[in-house]
Protein backbone atom coordinates (compact mmCIF):
# COMPACT_ATOMS: atom_id res chain seq x y z
CA UNK A 1 0.00 0.00 0.00
CA UNK A 2 1.26 3.45 -0.85
CA UNK A 3 0.16 6.97 -0.04
CA UNK A 4 0.49 9.56 -2.78
CA UNK A 5 2.07 12.90 -1.92
CA UNK A 6 -0.17 15.66 -3.21
CA UNK A 7 0.34 19.40 -3.20
CA UNK A 8 -2.85 21.39 -3.49
CA UNK A 9 -3.14 24.60 -5.46
CA UNK A 10 -3.81 26.51 -2.26
CA UNK A 11 -0.08 26.21 -1.47
CA UNK A 12 0.27 29.32 -3.61
CA UNK A 13 -1.21 31.32 -0.71
CA UNK A 14 1.74 30.34 1.45
CA UNK A 15 4.22 32.15 -0.80
CA UNK A 16 3.29 35.45 0.84
CA UNK A 17 4.73 34.05 4.09
CA UNK A 18 8.17 33.21 2.70
CA UNK A 19 11.15 34.72 4.50
CA UNK A 20 11.87 37.28 1.78
CA UNK A 21 13.06 40.82 2.21
CA UNK A 22 11.73 43.29 -0.39
CA UNK A 23 15.17 43.52 -2.02
CA UNK A 24 15.67 39.77 -2.27
CA UNK A 25 12.17 39.34 -3.69
CA UNK A 26 12.87 42.03 -6.31
CA UNK A 27 16.19 40.34 -7.08
CA UNK A 28 14.26 37.28 -8.29
CA UNK A 29 12.92 39.37 -11.18
CA UNK A 30 16.29 40.99 -11.92
CA UNK A 31 17.95 37.56 -11.84
CA UNK A 32 15.55 36.36 -14.54
CA UNK A 33 16.24 39.44 -16.65
CA UNK A 34 20.02 39.19 -16.39
CA UNK A 35 20.02 35.42 -16.96
CA UNK A 36 17.91 35.95 -20.08
CA UNK A 37 20.67 38.26 -21.30
CA UNK A 38 23.49 35.81 -20.48
CA UNK A 39 21.67 32.93 -22.19
CA UNK A 40 21.08 34.97 -25.36
CA UNK A 41 24.01 37.37 -25.34
CA UNK A 42 25.02 36.94 -28.98
CA UNK A 43 21.56 37.67 -30.39
CA UNK A 44 20.96 40.54 -27.96
CA UNK A 45 24.28 42.27 -28.60
CA UNK A 46 23.34 42.65 -32.25
CA UNK A 47 19.89 43.97 -31.35
CA UNK A 48 21.35 46.36 -28.78
CA UNK A 49 23.90 47.66 -31.26
CA UNK A 50 21.19 48.33 -33.83
CA UNK A 51 19.09 50.21 -31.26
CA UNK A 52 22.07 51.93 -29.55
CA UNK A 53 21.09 50.53 -26.16
CA UNK A 54 22.10 47.86 -23.67
CA UNK A 55 20.50 45.60 -21.10
CA UNK A 56 18.19 47.71 -18.93
CA UNK A 57 16.00 46.67 -16.01
CA UNK A 58 13.61 49.23 -14.54
CA UNK A 59 12.00 48.69 -11.13
CA UNK A 60 9.19 51.05 -10.05
CA UNK A 61 7.04 51.00 -6.92
CA UNK A 62 3.98 53.23 -7.26
CA UNK A 63 2.78 53.44 -3.67
CA UNK A 64 -0.26 55.61 -4.43
CA UNK A 65 -1.43 53.18 -7.14
CA UNK A 66 -0.57 50.07 -5.12
CA UNK A 67 1.48 48.74 -8.04
CA UNK A 68 4.94 47.23 -8.53
CA UNK A 69 6.42 47.06 -12.03
CA UNK A 70 9.63 45.39 -13.25
CA UNK A 71 10.45 45.75 -16.94
CA UNK A 72 13.44 44.70 -19.02
CA UNK A 73 14.66 44.66 -22.61
CA UNK A 74 16.25 41.21 -22.39
CA UNK A 75 15.37 38.42 -24.84
CA UNK A 76 11.71 38.06 -23.94
CA UNK A 77 9.94 34.70 -23.83
CA UNK A 78 8.48 32.40 -26.47
CA UNK A 79 5.22 30.55 -25.84
CA UNK A 80 7.07 27.49 -24.53
CA UNK A 81 9.28 29.61 -22.29
CA UNK A 82 6.26 31.50 -20.95
CA UNK A 83 4.49 28.27 -20.13
CA UNK A 84 7.57 26.89 -18.40
CA UNK A 85 8.07 30.11 -16.45
CA UNK A 86 4.55 29.78 -15.02
CA UNK A 87 4.96 26.17 -13.97
CA UNK A 88 6.05 25.74 -10.36
CA UNK A 89 9.26 23.85 -9.63
CA UNK A 90 10.43 23.26 -13.22
CA UNK A 91 14.14 24.13 -13.21
CA UNK A 92 15.48 26.26 -16.07
CA UNK A 93 17.65 24.66 -18.77
CA UNK A 94 20.80 26.36 -17.42
CA UNK A 95 21.27 25.12 -13.86
CA UNK A 96 24.55 27.02 -13.43
CA UNK A 97 22.98 30.45 -13.77
CA UNK A 98 21.11 32.80 -11.48
CA UNK A 99 17.71 31.19 -12.02
CA UNK A 100 18.00 28.01 -9.99
CA UNK A 101 14.82 26.36 -8.84
CA UNK A 102 12.10 27.41 -11.27
CA UNK A 103 10.31 29.13 -8.40
CA UNK A 104 11.55 32.73 -8.16
CA UNK A 105 9.08 34.50 -10.46
CA UNK A 106 6.07 32.83 -8.85
CA UNK A 107 7.16 33.05 -5.23
CA UNK A 108 8.36 36.66 -5.44
CA UNK A 109 5.27 37.88 -7.29
CA UNK A 110 2.92 36.13 -4.84
CA UNK A 111 4.97 37.46 -1.92
CA UNK A 112 4.38 40.99 -3.12
CA UNK A 113 0.69 40.81 -4.13
CA UNK A 114 -2.41 38.79 -5.02
CA UNK A 115 -2.79 39.90 -8.66
CA UNK A 116 0.16 39.81 -11.03
CA UNK A 117 0.80 39.61 -14.74
CA UNK A 118 3.59 38.83 -17.19
CA UNK A 119 3.69 40.58 -20.56
CA UNK A 120 6.47 39.45 -22.86
CA UNK A 121 7.66 39.61 -26.47
CA UNK A 122 10.63 37.58 -27.72
CA UNK A 123 13.19 39.00 -30.14
CA UNK A 124 12.48 37.79 -33.69
CA UNK A 125 8.83 36.93 -33.03
CA UNK A 126 5.75 39.02 -33.77
CA UNK A 127 3.52 37.87 -30.89
CA UNK A 128 3.22 39.60 -27.53
CA UNK A 129 1.69 37.46 -24.77
CA UNK A 130 0.14 38.53 -21.48
CA UNK A 131 -0.74 36.12 -18.68
CA UNK A 132 -2.53 37.25 -15.51
CA UNK A 133 -2.47 35.37 -12.21
CA UNK A 134 -5.13 35.84 -9.51
CA UNK A 135 -3.67 34.10 -6.47
CA UNK A 136 -6.99 33.55 -4.71
CA UNK A 137 -8.63 32.14 -7.81
CA UNK A 138 -5.72 29.77 -8.41
CA UNK A 139 -5.82 28.69 -4.76
CA UNK A 140 -9.54 27.95 -5.22
CA UNK A 141 -8.76 25.62 -8.15
CA UNK A 142 -8.87 27.90 -11.22
CA UNK A 143 -5.41 27.15 -12.56
CA UNK A 144 -6.24 27.67 -16.25
CA UNK A 145 -4.59 31.05 -16.66
CA UNK A 146 -5.97 33.35 -19.37
CA UNK A 147 -3.43 34.33 -22.02
CA UNK A 148 -3.93 37.30 -24.31
CA UNK A 149 -1.97 37.37 -27.57
CA UNK A 150 -1.24 40.28 -29.84
CA UNK A 151 0.31 39.28 -33.15
CA UNK A 152 1.27 42.54 -34.80
CA UNK A 153 4.43 43.43 -32.90
CA UNK A 154 7.69 44.31 -34.76
CA UNK A 155 10.25 41.51 -34.79
CA UNK A 156 13.01 43.76 -33.43
CA UNK A 157 11.15 44.41 -30.16
CA UNK A 158 12.02 42.32 -27.10
CA UNK A 159 10.89 42.79 -23.51
CA UNK A 160 9.27 41.36 -20.41
CA UNK A 161 7.09 43.44 -18.08
CA UNK A 162 5.88 42.14 -14.72
CA UNK A 163 3.21 44.04 -12.80
CA UNK A 164 2.01 43.17 -9.30
CA UNK A 165 -1.12 44.64 -7.72
CA UNK A 166 -3.20 44.15 -4.56
CA UNK A 167 0.06 44.43 -2.65
CA UNK A 168 0.38 42.80 0.75
CA UNK A 169 2.62 45.45 2.24
CA UNK A 170 3.31 49.16 1.83
CA UNK A 171 6.98 50.11 1.57
CA UNK A 172 7.90 53.31 3.39
CA UNK A 173 10.74 55.77 2.78
CA UNK A 174 13.31 53.92 4.92
CA UNK A 175 12.58 50.64 3.14
CA UNK A 176 12.80 52.30 -0.28
CA UNK A 177 16.27 53.58 0.57
CA UNK A 178 17.39 50.14 1.73
CA UNK A 179 16.07 48.58 -1.49
CA UNK A 180 18.16 51.03 -3.52
CA UNK A 181 21.33 50.21 -1.56
CA UNK A 182 20.82 46.46 -1.61
CA UNK A 183 20.01 46.31 -5.33
CA UNK A 184 23.07 48.30 -6.35
CA UNK A 185 25.19 46.10 -4.10
CA UNK A 186 23.67 42.85 -5.38
CA UNK A 187 24.34 43.68 -9.03
CA UNK A 188 27.63 45.54 -8.49
CA UNK A 189 29.52 43.37 -10.99
CA UNK A 190 26.97 43.77 -13.79
CA UNK A 191 26.79 47.51 -13.17
CA UNK A 192 30.56 48.03 -12.90
CA UNK A 193 31.23 45.90 -15.99
CA UNK A 194 28.77 47.96 -18.05
CA UNK A 195 26.52 44.95 -18.67
CA UNK A 196 23.47 46.24 -16.83
CA UNK A 197 21.68 49.53 -16.42
CA UNK A 198 19.50 49.06 -13.35
CA UNK A 199 17.05 51.76 -12.30
CA UNK A 200 15.06 52.02 -9.09
CA UNK A 201 12.28 54.62 -8.90
CA UNK A 202 13.74 56.26 -12.01
CA UNK A 203 17.25 56.53 -10.52
CA UNK A 204 20.09 54.81 -12.35
CA UNK A 205 21.98 52.82 -9.74
CA UNK A 206 25.75 52.89 -9.63
CA UNK A 207 28.21 50.98 -7.51
CA UNK A 208 30.44 53.14 -5.40
CA UNK A 209 30.99 52.69 -1.67
CA UNK A 210 32.63 55.34 0.56
CA UNK A 211 35.93 54.53 2.23
CA UNK A 212 36.92 52.08 -0.53
CA UNK A 213 40.60 53.13 -0.57
CA UNK A 214 42.88 50.44 0.80
CA UNK A 215 45.61 51.16 3.33
CA UNK A 216 49.23 51.37 2.26
CA UNK A 217 51.57 48.56 3.33
CA UNK A 218 55.16 49.25 4.50
CA UNK A 219 56.50 48.28 1.05
CA UNK A 220 54.34 50.94 -0.61
CA UNK A 221 51.73 48.57 -2.06
CA UNK A 222 48.08 48.59 -1.05
CA UNK A 223 46.58 46.07 1.34
CA UNK A 224 44.53 44.08 -1.16
CA UNK A 225 45.22 40.56 -2.41
CA UNK A 226 43.45 37.70 -4.19
CA UNK A 227 42.98 34.22 -2.77
CA UNK A 228 41.81 30.84 -4.06
CA UNK A 229 41.33 27.46 -2.36
CA UNK A 230 39.06 24.41 -2.45
CA UNK A 231 36.53 23.16 0.09
CA UNK A 232 35.51 19.53 -0.41
CA UNK A 233 36.38 19.82 -4.10
CA UNK A 234 34.50 23.11 -4.56
CA UNK A 235 36.50 26.15 -5.62
CA UNK A 236 36.44 29.30 -3.49
CA UNK A 237 38.05 32.50 -4.75
CA UNK A 238 37.94 36.21 -4.01
CA UNK A 239 39.95 39.04 -2.47
CA UNK A 240 40.61 40.65 0.90
CA UNK A 241 41.77 44.16 1.78
CA UNK A 242 42.38 46.55 4.66
CA UNK A 243 40.56 49.88 4.37
CA UNK A 244 42.46 53.12 4.84
CA UNK A 245 39.42 54.80 6.37
CA UNK A 246 37.20 52.41 8.23
CA UNK A 247 33.60 52.12 9.22
CA UNK A 248 31.69 49.14 10.54
CA UNK A 249 29.09 49.51 7.78
CA UNK A 250 31.74 48.96 5.07
CA UNK A 251 33.76 46.09 6.52
CA UNK A 252 32.96 42.40 6.21
CA UNK A 253 32.82 40.00 3.27
CA UNK A 254 30.35 39.98 0.41
CA UNK A 255 29.33 36.50 -0.75
CA UNK A 256 28.81 36.21 -4.52
CA UNK A 257 27.40 33.39 -6.60
CA UNK A 258 27.13 33.47 -10.40
CA UNK A 259 28.34 37.07 -10.31
CA UNK A 260 25.48 38.24 -8.06
CA UNK A 261 25.82 39.20 -4.40
CA UNK A 262 23.97 36.72 -2.19
CA UNK A 263 24.93 38.52 0.99
CA UNK A 264 26.94 41.70 1.26
CA UNK A 265 27.02 45.41 1.94
CA UNK A 266 25.06 46.83 3.68
CA UNK A 267 24.66 43.50 5.55
CA UNK A 268 28.03 41.86 5.05
CA UNK A 269 29.12 38.43 6.23
CA UNK A 270 31.46 38.39 9.24
CA UNK A 271 32.80 34.86 9.86
CA UNK A 272 33.80 34.41 13.50
CA UNK A 273 37.17 32.98 12.48
CA UNK A 274 38.13 36.48 11.31
CA UNK A 275 35.83 38.92 13.10
CA UNK A 276 35.45 37.33 16.53
CA UNK A 277 32.05 37.13 18.21
CA UNK A 278 28.90 36.65 16.15
CA UNK A 279 28.55 39.57 13.70
CA UNK A 280 31.76 40.98 15.16
CA UNK A 281 32.50 43.67 17.72
CA UNK A 282 33.43 47.26 16.95
CA UNK A 283 37.20 46.89 16.88
CA UNK A 284 39.56 47.81 14.06
CA UNK A 285 39.17 44.46 12.31
CA UNK A 286 35.40 44.97 12.18
CA UNK A 287 35.90 48.45 10.77
CA UNK A 288 38.64 47.83 8.21
CA UNK A 289 38.85 44.21 7.01
CA UNK A 290 36.85 43.95 3.78
CA UNK A 291 36.57 41.38 1.02
CA UNK A 292 34.57 39.44 -1.54
CA UNK A 293 34.23 35.66 -1.76
CA UNK A 294 32.84 33.76 -4.76
CA UNK A 295 30.98 30.52 -4.02
CA UNK A 296 29.75 29.51 -7.48
CA UNK A 297 29.89 25.76 -6.73
CA UNK A 298 27.88 25.97 -3.51
CA UNK A 299 24.11 25.69 -3.07
CA UNK A 300 22.09 28.86 -2.55
CA UNK A 301 19.02 29.10 -0.33
CA UNK A 302 15.54 29.16 -1.85
CA UNK A 303 15.25 32.93 -1.28
CA UNK A 304 18.85 33.44 -2.51
CA UNK A 305 19.90 35.39 0.55
CA UNK A 306 22.43 32.90 1.97
CA UNK A 307 24.40 29.76 1.24
CA UNK A 308 23.06 26.34 2.25
CA UNK A 309 25.99 24.62 3.93
CA UNK A 310 26.28 20.83 3.89
CA UNK A 311 28.41 18.70 6.20
CA UNK A 312 31.46 20.60 7.40
CA UNK A 313 31.55 23.05 4.46
CA UNK A 314 31.05 26.19 6.52
CA UNK A 315 33.61 25.29 9.18
CA UNK A 316 36.17 24.21 6.58
CA UNK A 317 35.66 27.37 4.54
CA UNK A 318 36.01 29.63 7.59
CA UNK A 319 39.18 27.80 8.65
CA UNK A 320 40.84 28.15 5.25
CA UNK A 321 39.66 31.75 4.84
CA UNK A 322 41.19 32.63 8.22
CA UNK A 323 44.51 31.12 7.08
CA UNK A 324 44.44 33.12 3.83
CA UNK A 325 43.60 36.39 5.60
CA UNK A 326 45.57 36.06 8.84
CA UNK A 327 48.26 38.56 7.84
CA UNK A 328 45.65 41.11 6.73
CA UNK A 329 43.69 40.63 9.94
CA UNK A 330 46.84 41.44 11.89
CA UNK A 331 47.47 44.48 9.69
CA UNK A 332 43.94 45.72 10.37
CA UNK A 333 44.24 45.33 14.12
CA UNK A 334 47.89 46.40 14.52
CA UNK A 335 48.57 49.34 16.80
CA UNK A 336 51.17 51.88 15.76
CA UNK A 337 52.17 53.50 19.06
CA UNK A 338 54.80 56.07 19.92
CA UNK A 339 58.11 54.89 21.42
CA UNK A 340 57.67 56.91 24.61
CA UNK A 341 54.16 55.83 25.58
CA UNK A 342 52.58 52.50 24.74
CA UNK A 343 49.70 52.81 27.19
CA UNK A 344 47.51 55.32 25.38
CA UNK A 345 45.61 55.01 22.06
CA UNK A 346 47.42 54.67 18.74
CA UNK A 347 47.15 57.22 15.95
CA UNK A 348 45.02 54.74 13.98
CA UNK A 349 42.65 54.31 16.93
CA UNK A 350 42.36 58.08 17.42
CA UNK A 351 41.63 58.54 13.72
CA UNK A 352 39.01 55.78 13.83
CA UNK A 353 37.33 57.38 16.85
CA UNK A 354 37.31 60.79 15.17
CA UNK A 355 35.65 59.36 12.07
CA UNK A 356 32.97 57.69 14.21
CA UNK A 357 32.41 60.87 16.22
CA UNK A 358 32.20 63.06 13.13
CA UNK A 359 29.60 60.75 11.58
CA UNK A 360 27.58 60.72 14.81
CA UNK A 361 27.63 64.50 15.13
CA UNK A 362 26.48 64.90 11.53
CA UNK A 363 23.38 62.72 11.96
CA UNK A 364 20.00 64.42 11.58
CA UNK A 365 18.84 62.87 14.86
CA UNK A 366 21.61 64.74 16.67
CA UNK A 367 20.35 68.05 15.29
CA UNK A 368 16.84 67.19 16.45
CA UNK A 369 18.10 66.38 19.93
CA UNK A 370 19.81 69.75 20.20
CA UNK A 371 17.11 71.90 18.63
CA UNK A 372 13.82 70.22 19.59
CA UNK A 373 14.09 68.44 22.96
CA UNK A 374 12.92 70.47 25.94
CA UNK A 375 15.40 71.81 28.52
CA UNK A 376 14.69 71.29 32.24
CA UNK A 377 14.81 74.69 34.07
CA UNK A 378 17.76 74.83 36.52
CA UNK A 379 20.34 77.28 37.91
CA UNK A 380 22.87 78.95 35.57
CA UNK A 381 26.52 78.01 35.93
CA UNK A 382 29.59 78.90 34.02
CA UNK A 383 33.20 77.81 33.86
CA UNK A 384 36.15 79.05 31.89
CA UNK A 385 39.37 77.10 31.47
CA UNK A 386 41.92 79.52 30.02
CA UNK A 387 45.06 77.38 29.53
CA UNK A 388 43.41 74.84 27.27
CA UNK A 389 41.44 77.48 25.35
CA UNK A 390 44.64 79.43 24.68
CA UNK A 391 46.36 76.23 23.53
CA UNK A 392 43.44 75.48 21.21
CA UNK A 393 43.71 78.92 19.61
CA UNK A 394 47.12 77.89 18.29
CA UNK A 395 45.83 74.68 16.66
CA UNK A 396 43.40 73.58 13.95
CA UNK A 397 40.38 71.54 15.12
CA UNK A 398 40.48 67.76 14.74
CA UNK A 399 37.07 68.08 13.09
CA UNK A 400 34.14 70.43 12.70
CA UNK A 401 30.55 69.21 12.57
CA UNK A 402 27.46 71.20 11.67
CA UNK A 403 24.60 70.21 13.99
CA UNK A 404 21.65 72.16 12.66
CA UNK A 405 22.64 75.81 13.07
CA UNK A 406 25.33 74.94 15.62
CA UNK A 407 28.98 74.59 14.55
CA UNK A 408 30.84 72.13 16.79
CA UNK A 409 34.66 72.08 16.78
CA UNK A 410 36.72 69.47 18.64
CA UNK A 411 40.35 70.36 19.45
CA UNK A 412 42.95 67.83 20.58
CA UNK A 413 45.76 69.65 22.45
CA UNK A 414 48.94 67.63 22.64
CA UNK A 415 51.21 70.31 24.18
CA UNK A 416 49.16 71.00 27.31
CA UNK A 417 50.30 70.11 30.81
CA UNK A 418 49.24 66.79 32.40
CA UNK A 419 48.08 68.95 35.32
CA UNK A 420 45.59 70.89 33.18
CA UNK A 421 41.90 69.82 33.26
CA UNK A 422 40.86 67.02 30.92
CA UNK A 423 38.48 69.25 28.90
CA UNK A 424 37.55 72.88 28.37
CA UNK A 425 34.40 74.20 26.72
CA UNK A 426 33.52 77.52 25.09
CA UNK A 427 29.72 77.60 24.81
CA UNK A 428 28.79 81.27 25.14
CA UNK A 429 28.29 81.90 21.40
CA UNK A 430 24.77 80.84 20.26
CA UNK A 431 25.94 79.29 16.95
CA UNK A 432 29.35 77.95 17.97
CA UNK A 433 30.72 75.38 20.41
CA UNK A 434 34.40 74.62 21.01
CA UNK A 435 35.47 71.54 22.96
CA UNK A 436 39.15 71.25 23.86
CA UNK A 437 40.54 67.90 25.01
CA UNK A 438 43.82 67.69 26.89
CA UNK A 439 45.63 64.75 25.25
CA UNK A 440 48.31 64.83 27.99
CA UNK A 441 45.85 64.13 30.79
CA UNK A 442 46.92 61.03 32.74
CA UNK A 443 43.46 59.45 32.35
CA UNK A 444 44.21 58.82 28.66
CA UNK A 445 46.85 56.27 29.63
CA UNK A 446 44.01 54.09 30.94
CA UNK A 447 42.19 54.04 27.59
CA UNK A 448 42.83 51.46 24.88
CA UNK A 449 41.12 50.69 21.60
CA UNK A 450 39.19 52.93 19.23
CA UNK A 451 35.94 52.25 21.10
CA UNK A 452 37.49 53.50 24.34
CA UNK A 453 38.80 56.64 22.64
CA UNK A 454 35.42 57.22 20.98
CA UNK A 455 33.60 57.00 24.31
CA UNK A 456 36.10 59.38 25.92
CA UNK A 457 35.57 61.93 23.14
CA UNK A 458 31.81 61.44 23.46
CA UNK A 459 31.86 62.37 27.13
CA UNK A 460 33.96 65.46 26.45
CA UNK A 461 31.82 66.66 23.53
CA UNK A 462 28.52 65.83 25.21
CA UNK A 463 29.59 67.79 28.29
CA UNK A 464 30.02 70.76 25.96
CA UNK A 465 26.75 70.18 24.09
CA UNK A 466 24.78 69.88 27.32
CA UNK A 467 26.35 73.05 28.69
CA UNK A 468 25.74 74.93 25.43
CA UNK A 469 22.10 73.87 25.30
CA UNK A 470 21.44 74.75 28.94
CA UNK A 471 23.12 78.14 28.52
CA UNK A 472 21.62 79.15 25.17
CA UNK A 473 18.20 77.51 25.30
CA UNK A 474 17.25 77.65 29.00
CA UNK A 475 19.08 80.83 29.87
CA UNK A 476 20.55 79.28 32.99
CA UNK A 477 22.92 76.48 33.87
CA UNK A 478 23.61 74.20 36.83
CA UNK A 479 25.24 70.77 37.24
CA UNK A 480 21.97 68.83 37.37
CA UNK A 481 20.69 70.47 34.19
CA UNK A 482 23.89 69.56 32.35
CA UNK A 483 23.74 65.96 33.60
CA UNK A 484 20.13 65.49 32.47
CA UNK A 485 20.88 66.89 29.02
CA UNK A 486 24.04 64.80 28.70
CA UNK A 487 22.05 61.72 29.67
CA UNK A 488 19.76 62.34 26.67
CA UNK A 489 22.74 62.60 24.33
CA UNK A 490 24.38 59.42 25.65
CA UNK A 491 21.15 57.52 25.06
CA UNK A 492 20.96 59.00 21.54
CA UNK A 493 24.45 57.72 20.70
CA UNK A 494 23.30 54.18 21.53
CA UNK A 495 20.22 54.56 19.33
CA UNK A 496 22.35 55.81 16.40
CA UNK A 497 24.75 52.87 16.81
CA UNK A 498 21.85 50.39 16.81
CA UNK A 499 20.55 51.90 13.53
CA UNK A 500 23.97 51.53 11.81
CA UNK A 501 23.88 48.67 9.27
Amino acid sequence: MAVQLSLGLDVIRSYKRLAYTPWHALAEFVDNSTQSYFDNADALKGAYAAASEGLTVNVVYARDDGLLRVSDNAMGMSLAETERALRVGIPPPNLNGRSQYGMGLKTAACWFGDIWSVRTKRLGETVERTVTVDVEQVAAGANDLPMCERGDRPRHEHYTIIEVGQLHRSMQTRTLGKIRDFLRSMYRNDISDGILTLTWQGEVLDWSVPYSQFAQAPDGTRYKKDFSFDVNGKNVHGWVGVLERGGRAFAGFSILRSGRVIRGWPDSWRPQSLYGQMQGSNDLVNQRLQGEINLDAFTVSHTKDDILWFGDEEQELEHKLADECRDYREAARSRRRSVNDERGPSRLEIRTALEEMESEMSAAAMADAIEIDAVPPRELVDAALEPLMLAASRNEPAFRAQVGELSVALFLVGDASPNDPYVAVESTVPVSLQVVVNMQHPHLSQISGSQGVLNYFRHCVYDGLAEWKARNRAGRIDPDTVKVLKDQLLRLSVQLEECTP
